[in-house]
């Protein structure tokens, strides 16, 4: 049982040992306010000082105490820093993950591509020595079919929930307790205060939140902007990756604010910042390990309460991630965490993410081009799948996640080494982190939820150069390609969840084949065809457009506000979006097996700066919401973060797909 222990209790110094029985002989004990040693206080005990004032240097530095006043300077403790901590020693761990050879992996490789080849060149052949007209009529029915129910879905789920709230007003939701994720690796100390300060004021109404700044390897001096701090100490940690490390933890008030600031000494990535914080304060996993484990049993026996005294506080109800980089519009935070308590059955909720139009950006190409991308998979797929209670990808710069006893074996399943042979089970697993963890929390039971809330709104920064929207979209189309293969056939899910994702493996899969087959579609519509034959291709074709066009115009008030910019995107998407999708397939084919992150963080601000290894500094405030900082890490990283990568605050897929044609 991990000892309790309060920040303000008046403690010995560590290392000082005094004669007993002996009263008049006893010095003056000096603490860590600088008080000096009694006169009568001998040579041998001056020295004993002198060393004890070294040792208070060194563990300065580990625990980033600073001699601003008692208030703000709790006393430490011996066993606050890893050498003195009461956590049992645990033997080095071992990595159980299999490593692929360079002989497995090409293997593997030429099998995908051979499988490939042969489908397109397969489904050419049939389109070109067969009937053309009813191969090229299907094919085209089938690939837009998914977007076609998708609009049938949507509307009829919107005018079913406009009813219902008519004769069923939504009512008030009781208060929950939230506890609001900020990862961090390149933000400023500004950035990330800024954020914690406008989540505050995010009119988050009769919910209350506890802060946590999770930062990933990069130091910054969070804990000067605290107001108050009740506990200051640091503890052993075992990584994602089976590697020693040591986490440095600080407890307090930024004004008002209760905030835990968690630092992790070495780099270890994001997915492993977000199942060390699912281990904390969700659920936990069976699996934990002991350091984490004890470390739980102390941020809730002596942090929590400090934090939450006088709020009859229990337990948290959901967990808030965003990223420290996304700007979060007023009431999203409110807004998704009423949407968790109205579905008893839903474990996960998220918001709608849109381009951020950085000044003097705001008619750059690739925005315009991202823009419409972004928007049309929101409301033309991902709001179907939430009528039906199953979005494939919750993105992590805005998503609440419910505490629930299927979130241990979501992260679980998340969380744990590959063993396997298939290359497919080691790119899904390393590379990326949402759609993955949303497939480990849907895989737990057939009737959970995952929702989409349009009303909850952040903006992210898009990239601005065709190499870093390829690097990316190689990344997400690789994450949207294979995850579908587990929602095809894996556990726990709905027919209509594998029939989608069939649709997209087909479509992705015959990409180089599409091109074939739109020629041949115009070839058609050169030669005698009736209009009326062509009415039920052009309604499946060109009824999700009608849809998101009437969506953009009439109902959604964020979208009209971007309506003229968004109408440029779909032009530009209609003439390159078939060249842009053979590119960023290729990619992803190519580099089967690689977990090799690529570019991250180069945004308009940076687009046409030099390789750099720093970070530029932009603030900027958006209706209200948090500030931005923009970083410029414009250089490519090594393997994932799952393995041997270092942490990029780049988010997965927003919108599902890398082609919305």
């Amino acid at each position: 049982m991990v000892k309790k222990r309060m920040g303000s209790e008046k403690i010995e110094q560590f290392g000082r040992e005094e004669s007993p029985g002996n009263e008049n002989d006893r010095t003056e004990k000096q603490d860590l306010s600088g008080n000096t040693m009694n006169e009568k206080t001998s040579t041998e005990q001056a020295r004993t000082t002198q060393n004890i004032e070294d040792d208070e240097n060194e563990s300065f530095e580990q625990v980033q105490v600073e001699k601003k006043g008692t208030h703000n300077n709790p006393q430490v403790e011996s066993n606050d820093i890893v050498p003195g901590c009461v956590y049992p020693e645990v033997p080095d761990p071992c990595d159980p993950a299999r490593i692929l050879t360079s002989k497995d992996l090409r293997n593997q490789r030429l099998i995908f591509w051979v499988f490939i080849a042969s489908l397109n060149i397969g489904m050419a052949m049939i389109a070109l020595f067969s009937k053309q007209g009813i191969v090229v009529f299907v094919f085209i029915l089938f690939i837009k079919s998914k977007d076609f129910i998708s609009c049938i879905i949507s509307g009829l789920g919107r005018l079913t929930e406009s009813i219902y709230c008519i004769f069923k007003p939504l009512t008030p939701t009781p208060r929950q307790w939230i506890l609001t994720l900020i990862p961090a690796y390149s933000e400023s100390e500004e950035q990330i205060v800024k954020t914690i300060y406008s989540l505050r004021d995010n009119e988050v109404g009769q919910h209350r939140q506890v802060m946590v700044v999770l930062l990933d390897g990069k130091p910054r001096d969070v804990r000067r902007h605290m107001t108050r701090i009740i506990r200051d100490f640091e503890r052993p940690y075992i990584t994602l990756k089976f590697k020693r490390g040591s986490l440095k933890i600080t407890a307090g008030f930024a004004q008002d604010v209760p905030v835990i600031v968690i630092e992790k000494v070495k780099n270890s990535g994001k997915k492993d910042s977000l199942v060390l914080c699912h281990d904390l304060f969700n659920v936990p996993r069976e699996n934990v390990p002991l350091y984490t484990k004890l470390l739980r049993e102390e941020i809730w026996n002596d942090i929590l309460p400090v934090l939450t005294e006088g709020e009859n506080f229990e337990k948290f109800d959901m967990v808030f991630c965003t990223d420290a980089d996304s700007t979060i519009y007023k009431g999203a935070v409110a807004n998704l965490a009423d949407a968790l308590v109205r579905d008893k059955n839903a474990i996960a909720a998220c918001g709608l993410v849109l381009v951020e139009l950085e000044p003097g950006f705001e008619w750059s190409f690739w925005n315009l081009y991202q823009q419409f991308q972004y928007s049309y998979g929101k409301y033309v797929r991902r709001q179907a799948e939430s009528y039906i209670g199953k979005v494939t990808c919750l993105p992590g710069c805005i998503t609440m996640i419910a505490v629930r006893d299927e979130m241990a074996g979501a992260i679980r399943k998340y969380a744990e080494p590959i063993t396997k042979y298939p290359v497919v089970f080691h790119q899904v697993q390393y590379l990326g982190t949402d759609r993955r963890l949303t497939y480990s929390m849907l895989s737990q039971n057939s009737k959970l939820h995952t929702l989409f809330v349009s009303n909850a709104i952040s903006e992210t920064i898009a990239p601005q150069s065709l190499q870093h929207y390829l690097s990316q979209r190689r990344r997400w189309g690789s994450n949207a390609y294979f995850n579908n293969y587990f929602y095809f056939m894996g556990e726990k899910m709905i027919l209509i969840s594998r029939i989608s994702a069939l649709i997209d493996i087909a479509r992705l899969s015959m990409v180089y084949y599409r091109v074939l087959n739109t020629a041949l579609f115009l070839k058609g519509l050169t030669e005698n065809v009736s209009i009326l034959s062509l009415m039920p291709l052009m309604i499946v074709a060109y009824l999700p457009t009608v849809w998101y066009l009437m969506t953009i115009f009439t109902l959604e008030k964020e979208l009209q506000k971007r309506a003229h910019k968004l109408m440029i995107g779909l032009c530009i998407n209609k003439i390159i979006s078939y060249f842009i999708t053979v590119m960023i397939f290729t990619k992803v084919a190519k580099n089967l097996g690689s977990q090799v992150w690529g570019m991250s963080g180069v945004t308009a601000t940076s687009a046409t700066a030099p390789v750099a290894a720093t970070s530029e500094v932009r603030s900027d405030v958006t209706s209200g919401v948090t500030a931005q900082t923009t970083a410029t890490l414009n250089q490519p990283h090594g393997a994932e973060e799952g393995r041997e990568v270092p942490w990029s605050s780049d988010r997965d897929d927003p919108n599902h797909e890398f082609s919305v044609f």
